[in-house]
């Protein structure tokens, strides 16, 4: 018995030694031959390769092609015609030829499409394939420029042409942008090189698959359209267009990238499919779905919230959101906690109920036989959901960044609790017995009622929670709970999955150590001989390219509102930002700072650009890539997920190491510890090391790229000085800014200057 091969390694062996003719194909293979077919418009002629010397052996024609009888005669007549041949010539295993095409596709195929030999991205794309084989869950840290992308695209793609159970593969993400970048730019690219060189027979498929909110409802869309269509107003005109060309299919369901508010989005989007609307037979949204939850795709494209829905949603016993899959890919895996903070958590805003309340008087109408009860029902809902609030606002103690405050449940919570329960409950219970003329909107209802009661009872049992209170305006507030086994429920309800899984991103480790990641997502837990880890530094030339810049004369970083450090830091800002010519990004750890400094730097500069990023405010940073030489101040929400190559970016200024800033959550991890010591080693400086490699990450984006890196923080001059120069990648130092200026001068051309 032949044993099973893979037709890839083969076929582009054959296609690059030249033997493939126009349009001929390999029908089969039996020991160390294969069998061509071609077609020459009148008859089909069949020829023997030998692979081992490549020699190449005509052996009949026909008028008709072979069928499963001519197969067998074709296999002995091979072996028959092969000179001294043994019918059973070893061969390497499936793992081993997966590795020398992976390899082979690297060294020789790559750069014939203009791809340049890295040595890291292919050790890395290696290392995934071995995961891969092995069922590893593999914690792959690739420095800016390495290439991870490619090389799990490849990596799985040579996996699964030597698998006998070849399913979709999961690539989750946590930004839109690299979506689009996997879809227009790195699949498409490696299916076209693997279709050119014979490796694969028909390109990599995709599907992106988003939440609801993301796709059109037809049945809203045809509401909605109708709704204004009336109004014959021309600033609806655009409006119409567009819903005219979703409603006529025209337009795709997605959408993402149409012209259109949010508030349009969420009147016509998917909130509810049922098979009882009049447009369920000819839904596009359930055809998508259809198609999408099959195996015919290679890839499904999500992000990290849709891929943990779907582990919940199995959890809990609902349909799955994908279809089954063989393997996970995190990409910009450093994201995966706060999606899982936001997935598992808790949140209940106390309008939620009042919200319920309204709809519920909406859907009763004056013949409901309830009436009466169901309304003294809602006022108690009312009533004791304010009681709760004011409650909780009492109880409120620690105050942290961004209104928050830890709360405690004292009695007066639980009463109240207890009662919007028991109402909840009732009120469900009515609904549901009642007529059925309005079944669907009262279905809805329970489901939102059931819904509430089962956040109420985290809070009633919360003893496993992690509370906190959010004050968002005068009267806005919502109470927040996070379970404190965060990392065991991730490790319980993910890892443990026997299937392989790919965690990849820029800054999983510090100085090699995974311990910190591992054990904030549960990792930690799971066995060691099944965790694979590798790190992969930058092939950017840092030596040459980057100088760090620590000044040790600053003060020590105080309030925003210390009027000597204030001083202190923007001086040194403009000294930076004159010596660079612009070119400069600056990145805070706080809004109210950023705003201060932004302040007097627009006074103190008219020679530059300047610029201030928000949140959500990527109009500047388009802004500032197209000043030339401009200065952009922002936050956190730029230190990430931001290319800017080029000289646009040029200085890239740290005002304060980006520590973790207290909230509920560190201050629980904090009790853990019974050492202070312990806590910041093990908890506060890896975060903050990790966040700031995301942020220098900003700086250089190509292999041309040079750029000065500034920490305007004394405690990285002395106290933690070894630790940012250890997490960092190697470059020059200086304390001098001449020094600074002595690089830009010598890395810049003229026109940089000008």
């Amino acid at each position: 018995m032949n044993k099973p091969v893979c037709m890839a390694d083969i076929q582009n062996k054959i296609y690059e030694a030249g033997l493939f003719r126009p349009e001929e194909r390999i029908v089969l293979s039996a020991g160390n031959y294969v069998l061509l077919e071609y077609y020459s418009g009148k008859t089909y002629s069949y020829r023997m390769i030998e692979l081992t010397t490549l020699k190449a052996k005509r052996l009949f024609s026909r008028q008709n092609p072979l069928n499963e009888g001519g197969y067998q005669k074709a296999i002995d007549k091979m072996l028959s015609q092969a000179a001294n041949a043994e019918r059973n010539v070893p061969q390497p295993s499936a793992d081993r030829r997966a590795r020398n095409l992976l390899r082979h596709i690297f060294v020789s195929i790559l750069p014939k499409h203009g791809m340049e030999y890295r040595e890291n991205q292919a050790a890395l794309s290696l290392e995934m394939l071995q995961a891969l084989q092995e069922n590893k869950l593999a914690l792959c840290e690739a420095e800016v420029g390495t290439g991870k992308t490619h090389a799990y695209i490849l990596a799985v793609t040579v996996h699964n042409l030597f698998s006998e159970r070849r399913l979709p593969t999961i690539i989750s993400t946590s930004t839109i942008a690299l979506q689009k970048a996997l879809t227009e730019e790195y699949i498409p690219q490696v299916s076209r090189i693997l279709m050119e060189s014979r490796i694969i027979d028909k390109p990599l498929s995709f599907v992106v698959r988003k939440g609801k909110s993301h796709y059109a409802c037809d049945s809203r869309v045809k509401g909605y359209r109708a709704s204004i269509s009336h109004n014959n107003r021309m600033e609806d005109k655009s409006l119409l267009s567009t819903l005219t060309g979703l409603f006529t299919g025209v337009l795709p369901l997605d959408l993402d990238g149409l012209p259109l508010t949010d508030y349009v989005k969420s009147c016509i989007c998917v909130e509810h499919c049922h098979v009882n609307c009049a447009l369920f037979p000819i839904c596009r949204y359930r055809d998508f779905i259809r198609k999408a939850q099959t195996l015919s795709y290679d890839f499904q494209i999500a992000n990290h919230n849709l891929v943990l829905a779907d582990v919940l949603s199995r959890k809990n016993g609902r349909n799955p959101l994908f279809p089954p899959h063989g393997l996970i890919i995190f990409d910009e895996a450093h994201k995966l906690l706060d999606t899982a903070r936001q997935m598992y958590g808790m949140t209940l805003e106390n309008v939620e109920l009042e919200r319920l309340v309204a709809s519920i008087y909406h859907a009763i109408g004056g013949n409901n036989p309830d009436k009466a009860e169901i309304v003294k029902l809602c006022d108690t809902v009312l009533s004791q959901n304010a009681l709760l609030f004011e409650s909780l606002k009492y109880a409120a103690g620690t105050g942290y960044d961004k209104n928050c405050y830890a709360v405690q449940i004292d009695l007066n919570c639980i009463l109240a609790l207890k009662t919007l329960m028991a109402v909840l409950r009732r009120l469900s219970v009515l609904f549901f017995t009642t007529s059925r003329e309005k079944r669907e909107r009262y279905d809805r209802l329970v489901s939102r009622m059931e819904m509430q009661e089962a956040k109420l009872s985290i809070l009633l049992h919360h003893s496993q929670s992690i509370l906190w209170l959010e004050i968002n305006g005068a009267t806005a507030c919502r109470v927040c709970a996070l379970p404190k086994q965060l990392d065991y429920l991730l490790f319980e309800d993910i890892w443990s999955e026997n299937h392989p899984f790919i965690l990849t991103s820029g800054t999983l480790s510090v100085r090699g150590d995974f311990s910190h990641f591992k054990r904030n997502n549960g990792i930690a837990m799971v066995d060691n001989r099944r965790v694979f880890e590798t790190s992969k530094a930058s092939p950017f030339d840092y030596t040459n390219h980057a100088l760090l810049y620590l000044p040790r004369d600053l003060p020590f970083p105080t309030a925003a509102g210390d009027g000597n450090y204030f001083q202190a830091v923007t001086s040194r800002l403009m000294e930076l930002i004159n010596v660079t010519h612009g070119h400069t990004m600056i990145l805070f750890t706080s809004y109210r700072m950023m705003e201060q400094v932004c302040d007097e730097l627009s006074r103190q500069t008219t020679a530059f650009p300047l610029f201030r990023m928000g949140k959500g405010r990527l109009d500047a940073l388009d802004a500032f890539r197209k000043s030339g030489n401009g200065i952009l101040c922002a936050s956190d929400t730029a230190g990430e997920g931001i290319d800017l190559a080029g000289d646009i970016l040029s200085s890239l200024i740290v005002v304060r190491l980006p520590f973790p800033a207290p909230d509920p959550v560190l201050e629980y991890e904090k009790s853990l510890y019974s050492d202070f010591y312990g806590y910041l080693n093990e908890i506060i400086v890896p975060g903050m090391l990790i966040k700031l490699r995301q942020w220098i990450g900003r700086g250089i984006r190509r292999e041309s790229d040079t750029c000065v890196f500034s920490i305007l923080d004394s405690r990285a001059s002395h106290r933690y000085r070894n630790d940012v120069l250890s997490a960092l990648p190697d470059m020059p130092v200086t304390e001098q800014l001449s020094d600074v200026e002595r690089f830009i001068l010598s890395k810049k051309d003229r026109r940089y200057f000008e």
